[in-house]
């Protein structure tokens, strides 16, 4: 459910900041020079969260790895071969 929420989020702020981004550039179409492209940011931001997001899951993997090796792996009934 909350994932849900923050995808919506997004996208609705995605498509407004792309909405104002086109009506700027109708409106100072001469002016090229100060041109703020809000669109790349969006996407910057959409891979820097892409980023952090793996960042965080390797992070987690190695930490696990590494809190499992400092006890090592008793079976509670090992299987005995006759």
């Amino acid at each position: 459910m909350r994932m849900k929420t923050v995808l919506i989020l997004m996208l609705v702020t995605v498509s407004l900041a792309s909405s104002n981004v086109m009506a700027e550039e109708e409106k100072s179409s001469s002016d090229d020079t100060n041109s703020f492209n809000l669109a790349g940011y969006v996407i910057l931001g959409l891979a820097l969260f892409g980023w952090g997001f793996f960042l965080f899951l390797l992070g987690n993997a190695i930490y696990q790895i590494v809190r499992k090796s400092k006890s090592p792996y008793v079976p509670i009934n090992p299987v005995k071969c006759k």
